[in-house]
């Protein structure tokens, strides 16, 4: 289960996010399983996507840059509604399957992350 953090203590505006902790939780989320994890853990699992989702929505992607970035953060606006997300009364198959649609939209957006960090480097050397 993932627990690290997608940012240092610090303020991630002057430190890159930690990928490692972003695809720990990503992985956890959508790994292949022939029975359901435990409520707490993807309750936990859920807690850990959604804070890095977070930043990395917060990060600088390059949103005006064409339709398909501004869908992706649609997409992340709708996925991260309050009203969508699992209850202590939701069934355990609805927290699960939030959980790895979280997950997937995670990993779309740590593609993106990586992909400009790769352009940024570019830029750089």
């Amino acid at each position: 289960m993932g627990t690290q953090s997608a940012t240092t203590p610090s303020d991630s505006a002057q430190f890159p996010i930690l990928l490692d902790g972003v695809d720990e939780s990503v992985e956890t989320a959508l790994a292949v399983r022939l029975v359901m994890p435990e409520r707490s853990v993807i309750d936990a699992t859920t807690r850990d996507l959604i804070g890095h989702l977070r930043v990395l929505m917060g990060e600088d992607l390059d949103f005006k840059e064409g339709p398909a970035v501004q869908a992706l953060f649609q997409e992340g606006y709708r996925v991260l509604h309050l009203m969508r997300r699992p209850t202590a009364e939701s069934t355990h198959c609805g927290a699960y399957q939030y959980m790895r649609e979280l997950g997937l939209l995670t990993r779309r957006f740590a593609g993106l992350y990586r992909e400009r960090q790769g352009k940024e480097d570019e830029a750089d050397g």
